[in-house]
């Protein structure tokens, strides 16, 4: 597929989702197509509701669609896009607006692919290198500053921000703004938030100490890493550093 992706392949690559078909849809040049045409839009909403009679558009959530996309790809391309949409119907909906998981579930699939092939073992690590990405912006948290606010936010309790997010970090750089900050979860664990103003199609890798996070950015320009546990940000807490990366 050429760099200009037409209406007409949308709208086939859409029809696919009511076929057996096992070709991976969709690529990251056609949710960025239809994100913002109209046209294909309400076709991807007409084909939901014959998925899901009566049921209202999905919420949009780049960190629920990442812990379904493992068996999304594998029903797709076990059992067809119908099973695999029908399964998971918010995280098809969701692959068809954001680019950012569109690319995710791409590499996902070419891996599973490759997998299913038994092609793994003979392919030269240089053979595939890493997808090139450029960094935009960088945060950074020396060691102990996270287990030091929390400490004295719970001394402090509501009148230090009650259960507002918690701002770790914050930078302008390069015309953009970009903030660093946790959300405690009602388990107990911690959510990540990075966020870039203007919005970006891209990643953010974040270094815990040893653990590496990483998480596609919404439309909205937040990427979410959820479930992180609260042991990380406790007495010892490492170095945190994140960094911005676009293609």
């Amino acid at each position: 597929m050429g760099s200009t992706v037409t209406c007409d392949e949308i709208r086939a690559a859409l029809l696919l989702t009511m076929t057996h078909s096992r070709r991976p849809q969709p690529t990251p040049k056609q949710a960025q197509h239809l994100a913002h045409c109209h046209d294909c839009q309400a076709l991807r909403r007409y084909l939901y509701t014959m998925l899901l009679a009566g049921t209202d558009q999905p919420p949009t959530s780049c960190a629920a669609s990442q812990g379904d996309l493992a068996a999304y790809v594998d029903l797709s391309l076990d059992l067809g896009a119908r099973v695999a949409a029908e399964a998971y119907p918010d995280l098809w909906w969701h692959l068809w607006a954001c680019p950012a998981c569109a690319e995710l579930f791409a590499y996902t699939a070419a891996l599973a692919t490759a997998e299913r092939q038994d092609a793994l073992h003979a392919l030269p690590l240089a053979s595939m290198p890493a997808p090139q990405r450029r960094v935009i912006g960088r945060l950074a948290l020396a060691p102990g500053v996270v287990s030091r606010i929390l400490q004295t936010r719970e001394l402090l309790g509501r009148a230090y921000g009650g259960e507002d997010d918690l701002v770790l970090n914050e930078v302008e750089s390069d015309g953009y703004s970009f903030h660093l900050s946790l959300q405690r979860e009602p388990a107990g664990t911690w959510e990540i938030l990075v966020g870039v103003i203007p919005p970006v199609v891209g990643l953010a890798v974040i270094h815990v100490g040893t653990k590496v996070f990483q998480a596609p950015f919404d439309p909205l320009g937040v990427a979410h890493v959820t479930r992180v546990p609260n042991i990380l940000f406790r007495d010892g807490q490492p170095a945190i550093s994140v960094t911005i990366e676009v293609p």
